[in-house]
């Protein structure tokens, strides 16, 4: 074999050699692995878990849980007795109509028998006189019942409309409280995986950092020994031959 096929052959070999001899040194072909750890919450009954795939999540203990049903619970009760005062406001059966219609009914009575006493007094009970007087103040007594019941009415439906409204904000409120507290949980999480995305791309950019110092590193070592190294085996190997 020629000199020059074997002195080349011999620092490939030596260069070979001293590349797995460096590999070894500065960690083989992996790249740099950095450990990182995703910071979690144990506060407030909450609880944060990473997973095995990447997944995070945040749960609630009971103590936390029981207290959000409690308050739940609270507007379910609260709504109960709004809704059970309705009745006593419905339009046209309100117990504040009957109450006024009664005051009219009373004074109506006691006007038509100081009426009828006054004209009995007179001797004129009987006369077209007393019928007309009689007459008049039942009209005026019956218009006084009509202007009640129009105005009750309207009071009526916007008591009924008030209550209504406290009701719908109550039972609003039960669910809500739920939804709230899921709301709260889905932001949590959101936040720690935004914050846990950027520390492993953070994470990621050190790595391919370090990879690429150590490759470059490695080189230069090696540009340093691989030529003294392949030289003298070389002139070994042209010693012999020659």
């Amino acid at each position: 074999m020629p000199t020059g096929l074997l002195t080349a052959a011999a620092t490939g070999a030596a260069s070979a050699g001293a590349g797995k001899l460096l590999g070894g040194l500065f960690g083989g072909d992996d790249e740099v692995k950095t450990g990182f750890t995703p910071a979690g919450i144990n506060a407030g009954g909450l609880k944060s878990t990473f997973g095995n795939d990447g997944l995070i999540s945040v749960t609630a203990d009971a103590n936390r849980m029981g207290m959000v049903k409690n308050i739940a619970n609270t507007f379910g009760t609260q709504a109960d007795q709004i809704g059970a005062l309705r009745p006593l406001v419905a339009p046209g059966i309100s117990g504040l109509r009957s109450s006024r219609l009664g005051e009219v009914e009373n004074a109506r009575l006691n006007a038509i028998g100081n009426l009828r006493e006054n004209l009995g007094r007179r001797r004129v009970l009987g006369s077209s006189f007393a019928q007309d007087a009689n007459t008049r103040a039942e009209a005026e007594f019956a218009q006084q019942a009509e202007r009640v019941q129009a105005e009750s009415f309207l009071q009526e439906l916007e008591m009924t409309q008030t209550l209504m409204q406290q009701e719908f904000t109550a039972r609003r409120g039960q669910f809500q409280t739920g939804l709230d507290e899921l709301n709260l949980e889905a932001n949590l999480a959101a936040g720690l995986a935004g914050k846990a995305t950027d520390a492993l791309q953070k994470n990621s950019q050190v790595e391919a950092l370090l990879t690429a110092q150590s490759q470059q590193g490695a080189g230069k070592f090696f540009g340093q020994i691989a030529q003294p190294i392949g030289a003298a085996v070389g002139k070994g190997i042209g010693g012999l031959v020659g």
